[in-house]
């Protein structure tokens, strides 16, 4: 691991967070097919007025809410290439169902769970560190979503406790906190007051299922990018646990249009139903096996 971490090539040699789409990869490959199709599609469905936008806007905004879902979920589940497919559907399905265009959130997600899972397998520098605490201070400002900030600072507190720790990430923890208590005084809602039982409820059951997914998963058997070296169990599980966070916090601050408004919780879903099915198709060979 130190040696490849010495001979880093391409985007590795200046960030620990850019993940190229490297075409080796058959997944990769097969996104980079996807990806056109899906925005000629939106194109497409704008020209006939299915879409209220223009052809161009609406091929991009499908496109990118299809990417960024992707993305998350292989963060998400590394494992599960299937589920980043599902995403990715989910997510444009939103999109042209119900013009959700909010993908801002995603990448936020996107970059806390990279920092806490270590899926490039590199430790960040300090305008990593920098560059993320002032993306996510601004998302939540910009949304009016303090929750962000606080699992902000969870993600990086994480980092700073896990295999290998970033002791420094208890400084950027710590600086959240100031903004998010700034937010709170300034009259941003915690928790909003149109959320009725029946989210409650759905609520707890997403939550369920994302316990048993970290509670059941096996030792990762995918790579880290930087050397032959396998993802850590409980990097990659407390990366799903601050996904999950994150779209909770979504739904607790802005309410019930948080279903629908941001393609989170199409990744959610899909991890949630690759896991499900992945165990019933356990179960069916070892039914197979036994007779």
């Amino acid at each position: 691991m130190t040696e490849a971490r010495t001979n880093l090539t391409g985007a590795y040699r200046f960030t620990s967070l850019a993940r190229p789409i490297d075409p080796a990869y058959l997944t990769n490959r097969a996104l980079l097919i996807v990806l056109p199709f899906v925005g000629l599609l939106s194109a497409g469905l704008a020209s006939a007025q299915y879409i209220d936008a223009g052809p161009l806007s609406a091929a991009l905004s499908g496109v990118l809410a299809g990417f960024v879902a992707w993305a998350l979920t292989r963060e998400l589940a590394p494992d599960f290439n299937s589920a980043a497919f599902v995403a990715l559907a989910f997510a444009w399905i939103i999109n042209v169902a119900f013009g959700s265009r909010l993908v801002l959130l995603l990448f936020v997600a996107l970059l806390l769970v990279r920092l806490v899972n270590r899926s490039t397998g590199l430790p960040w520098r300090p305008l990593d560190t920098l560059g993320v605490l002032g993306f996510s201070t601004w998302a939540a400002i910009s949304t009016q979503q303090p929750l962000i900030l606080l699992i902000t600072s969870l993600a990086f507190a994480l980092d700073a406790v896990l295999e290998e720790p970033l002791r420094r990430h208890y400084l950027a923890a710590a600086a959240c906190l100031p903004v998010f208590i700034w937010m709170l005084l300034g009259g941003a809602d915690l928790i909003a007051s149109d959320l009725t039982v029946g989210d409650w409820s759905l609520l707890g059951v997403f939550a369920l299922g994302v316990v048993l997914v970290v509670k059941k998963n096996p030792e990762p058997v995918s790579y880290c990018d930087i050397a032959p070296e396998r993802l850590d169990r409980v990097r990659v599980n407390a990366g799903l646990i601050v996904g999950g966070l994150l779209a909770v916090q979504a739904l607790l601050t802005n309410g019930r249009s948080a279903w629908l408004e941001t393609p989170i919780w199409a990744c959610i879903i899909a991890v949630l139903l690759s896991f499900a099915a992945r165990g019933g198709k356990r179960k069916l060979l070892l039914r197979k096996t036994e007779q």
